[in-house]
Protein backbone atom coordinates (compact mmCIF):
# COMPACT_ATOMS: atom_id res chain seq x y z
CA UNK A 1 0.00 0.00 0.00
CA UNK A 2 1.29 3.57 -1.00
CA UNK A 3 1.14 6.43 1.08
CA UNK A 4 -1.61 8.44 -1.19
CA UNK A 5 -3.77 4.98 -1.16
CA UNK A 6 -3.38 5.53 2.84
CA UNK A 7 -4.27 8.74 3.18
CA UNK A 8 -6.85 8.05 0.23
CA UNK A 9 -8.11 5.36 2.59
CA UNK A 10 -7.83 7.61 5.73
CA UNK A 11 -9.98 9.64 4.23
CA UNK A 12 -12.70 7.80 2.78
CA UNK A 13 -13.36 6.49 6.27
CA UNK A 14 -13.64 9.90 7.60
CA UNK A 15 -15.81 11.14 4.86
CA UNK A 16 -18.25 7.81 5.29
CA UNK A 17 -17.86 9.16 9.88
CA UNK A 18 -19.31 11.98 8.94
CA UNK A 19 -21.59 11.21 6.38
CA UNK A 20 -22.89 9.04 9.60
CA UNK A 21 -23.28 11.62 11.91
CA UNK A 22 -25.00 13.93 9.53
CA UNK A 23 -28.01 11.04 8.65
CA UNK A 24 -28.15 10.83 12.45
CA UNK A 25 -28.61 14.26 12.84
CA UNK A 26 -31.09 14.01 9.88
CA UNK A 27 -33.35 10.93 11.54
CA UNK A 28 -33.20 12.99 14.56
CA UNK A 29 -34.26 16.45 12.80
CA UNK A 30 -37.12 14.18 11.20
CA UNK A 31 -38.22 12.72 14.31
CA UNK A 32 -39.01 15.71 16.21
CA UNK A 33 -40.98 17.52 13.39
CA UNK A 34 -42.81 14.67 13.02
CA UNK A 35 -43.75 14.96 17.23
CA UNK A 36 -44.47 18.28 16.16
CA UNK A 37 -46.56 17.56 13.12
CA UNK A 38 -48.68 14.91 16.16
CA UNK A 39 -49.38 17.56 18.30
CA UNK A 40 -50.52 19.96 15.60
CA UNK A 41 -52.95 17.54 14.78
CA UNK A 42 -54.18 17.24 17.75
CA UNK A 43 -54.56 20.59 18.49
CA UNK A 44 -56.47 21.14 14.72
CA UNK A 45 -58.82 18.59 16.03
CA UNK A 46 -59.71 20.48 19.15
CA UNK A 47 -59.86 23.18 17.46
CA UNK A 48 -62.56 21.60 14.54
CA UNK A 49 -64.75 19.98 17.37
CA UNK A 50 -64.97 23.73 18.75
CA UNK A 51 -65.72 24.86 15.72
CA UNK A 52 -68.33 22.56 15.37
CA UNK A 53 -69.62 23.39 18.57
CA UNK A 54 -69.78 26.85 17.94
CA UNK A 55 -71.73 26.58 14.56
CA UNK A 56 -74.54 24.25 16.64
CA UNK A 57 -74.92 26.49 19.65
CA UNK A 58 -75.07 29.94 16.68
CA UNK A 59 -77.69 27.68 14.73
CA UNK A 60 -79.64 27.28 18.38
CA UNK A 61 -79.61 31.12 18.63
CA UNK A 62 -80.74 31.90 15.42
CA UNK A 63 -83.80 29.52 15.76
CA UNK A 64 -84.59 31.69 19.07
CA UNK A 65 -84.27 35.25 17.22
CA UNK A 66 -86.57 33.16 14.86
CA UNK A 67 -89.24 32.23 17.12
CA UNK A 68 -88.62 36.19 18.59
CA UNK A 69 -89.26 37.73 15.50
CA UNK A 70 -92.53 35.61 15.18
CA UNK A 71 -94.07 36.47 18.61
CA UNK A 72 -93.26 40.04 17.97
CA UNK A 73 -95.05 40.05 14.06
CA UNK A 74 -97.86 38.27 16.20
CA UNK A 75 -98.09 40.88 18.95
CA UNK A 76 -97.84 43.36 16.49
CA UNK A 77 -100.81 42.37 14.51
CA UNK A 78 -103.21 41.75 17.32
Amino acid sequence: MTVAEAIIGVLGAGLLGLLGLFLQAIRSDIRALATRLDRVEERLTRIEATQAEHSRLLAHMMGHGERIAALEGRAGVD
